[in-house]
């Protein structure tokens, strides 16, 4: 994204930002003579007020975009050594870990206190040379935490997917980073806490990624995955054997330049570049013989050794000016999702004559809008099933849930979240210009 490019999109979402506030309150007038008047309002102006915070994230993620544009073209391009002048060029990944000097400071303190008090109890802490929860089938797939410092809820949930897989190797988890990171109050400029998104995890936890994807809403239908504790281990010998006895560890790290350049193939000691931020990563296993950790990291697979590198033992404050984290499950406690029967139902007085269906994860037509109150059965489905919508108006043109695929390539549904299972989706510009043509209500039982 080019700078001029990023600020014209900057002024158009900052003015969405406010449109949305204007055209929910407009629309919620609108349904004032419904009897379902009080619960939309409710309803609205808190999924309103959620889009406004999701705009904002997303309008600070393009100014750090316009950001990076702009020092590559004011700046020279960091050298990574080895390259020459052609080959050189710019690399920059998020971080997101917020920690104070005050933090650091007791970090240390408790590391070394730990440290002291493990040699003087004769305690012996007892564990494998080697460990790598790769190949145990102990890991869920790489993520990548875009343009957003959400990098501790991805440290935390890449532990916490671990936690439940070692305990129930039957299930593929894919956990929601996007709903913990907002439960734990972070900010994609600002990043977020350890101990904030932990304690999100245990309470309310999160839900699953296909019922509140990456960067969308965090209002939705699914079961809480909770963990029932978590801790602090200071000790690097206590860490090993935690990370070989139960599962994998998360930590922070000081992040500089040369780390977005980590050679897969080799273990990353910190050499050149300047220093960037704190980041939070998941160790997955560690080599003694090798004198490295093992870590998995949340941007992409298409950094480091497919997404994971090692990183020499006492580098970048791992273990030395970050303690380790240790999340706890109670195995056989995460919920699954349940089938449910899912129906629509119209509740306006729709403008005209449609035909109203969903195009994923199946594509089928469910009712045709002949008047307030017709309803229509979509089918069985998991109950944190997220459906993409259709609408076809009484010329044959069919509008989309996704922007992307409507001919005139605008946004013509607006869906809102609500409580009990219910979503509304608000069709809009099909054939009434400046207001609603039809609302469909989604509930499952």
């Amino acid at each position: 994204m080019n700078g001029k490019n990023g600020i014209c999109l900057l002024m158009l979402l900052s003015g969405l930002t406010f449109a949305i506030l204007t055209s929910s309150i407009a629309f919620e007038d609108e349904m004032g003579k419904s009897a379902r008047a009080i619960d939309w309002s409710s309803d609205m102006l808190s999924r309103s007020q959620e889009r406004v915070e999701l705009l904002e994230d997303r309008i600070n993620i393009i100014k750090q975009e316009i950001e990076l544009e702009r020092k590559k073209d004011t700046s020279s391009a960091l050298i990574r050594p080895g390259l020459g002048q052609q080959e050189a060029a710019n690399k920059s990944y998020p971080t997101g870990l917020i920690v104070t000097p005050e933090e650091l400071a007791e970090n240390k303190a408790n590391i070394a206190e730990a440290a002291s008090l493990l040699r003087a109890s004769g305690i012996n802490i007892s564990y494998p040379s080697s460990w790598d929860w790769r190949d145990k089938g102990g890991v869920t797939p790489v993520r990548d935490q875009g343009g957003c410092g959400a990098c501790v809820a991805f440290a935390v949930l890449a532990s916490e997917e671990s936690a439940w897989i070692i305990n129930s190797s039957s299930r593929n988890y894919d956990l929601s980073e996007w709903y913990l990171f907002q439960k734990g109050k972070g900010s994609c400029s600002a990043g977020s806490q350890f101990d904030r998104i932990l304690d999100a995890a245990k309470s309310p936890g999160t839900v699953t990624e296909a019922c509140c994807p990456y960067l969308e809403s965090t209002i939705c239908n699914s079961p809480q995955y909770k963990i029932a504790s978590w801790k602090k281990i200071y000790t690097v010998a206590e860490a090993k054997e935690h990370i070989s006895k139960t599962g994998p560890l998360m930590t922070g790290m000081s992040v500089y330049e040369d780390f977005f350049w980590v050679d897969g193939k080799k273990i990353y000691t910190q050499e050149y570049g300047s220093f960037v931020g704190y980041h939070a990563v998941c160790i997955v296993g560690y080599d003694e013989k090798a004198g490295c950790w093992i870590v998995k990291n949340s941007w992409s697979t298409s950094w480091g050794d497919d997404g994971y590198c090692r990183i020499a033992y006492g580098q970048c404050g791992m273990g030395t000016e970050f303690p380790f984290y240790a999340v706890g499950i109670t195995p056989g406690s995460d919920p699954s999702p349940t089938p449910r029967i899912f129906r629509a139902k119209v509740i306006t007085k729709p403008a005209g004559l449609y035909d109203f269906g969903i195009f994923a994860p199946d594509d089928k037509w469910v009712l045709t809008t002949t008047q307030n109150g017709i309803t229509g059965e979509i089918g069985t489905y998991e109950s944190d099933q997220r459906f993409g919508y259709k609408l076809k108006s009484s010329d044959g043109t069919t509008y989309y849930s996704d922007q992307k695929m409507n001919p005139d390539g605008a946004e013509h549904a607006s869906i809102f979240d609500l409580s009990d299972g219910r979503e509304w989706i608000s069709w809009r510009g099909v054939a009434n210009k400046y207001s609603s043509d039809v609302v469909i209500e989604v509930a499952s039982k």
